[in-house]
């Protein structure tokens, strides 16, 4: 029987920063410190970003994500699915940190693009996240 080697990637999109380059870079290392990200279950991709970039009124500038690169991880593996729970969590808590630290002007937030399709990750808090399946919750 041959082991499944299923892919499972998710397009991540920094926006509402001043560099969202940098914020991207950030972003791979909090997610390199998970213990779950383990080397043979995934690799990393930058990619143009797909131009989805929110339309602006004419008296604001464009968003500031326009032009910046997406983060692709790419989840390999039959425990994909599962690890895209443990994924959320940690984009939650970075994001969370990102906006304690943002500086005026800024408002961070990310972008998703995955199997379940497109969506932005408004909640800051991990920690409205249930630990139902024996998932970190975010307590620090």
């Amino acid at each position: 029987m041959t082991e499944s080697r299923e892919r499972h990637e998710v397009r991540i999109r920094v926006t509402g920063t001043h560099d969202g380059s940098q914020d991207l870079e950030d972003l791979q290392r909090w997610l390199q410190r998970e213990s779950w990200l383990t080397p043979g279950n995934h690799r990393w991709r930058r990619v143009p970003g797909a131009g989805t970039a929110a339309p602006h009124a004419a008296d604001q500038g464009p968003e500031m994500a326009v032009g910046v690169d997406d983060l692709v991880l790419v989840l390999i593996g039959a425990v994909a699915a599962p690890m895209t729970e443990q994924l959320l969590i940690a984009l939650r808590e970075w994001l969370a940190h990102r906006r304690e630290t943002a500086a005026p002007g800024e408002e961070p937030a990310l972008d998703l693009t995955d199997a379940a399709g497109h969506r932005r990750l408004d909640d800051p808090d991990p920690r409205t996240e249930r630990d139902d399946q024996g998932g970190r919750v975010g307590t620090e």
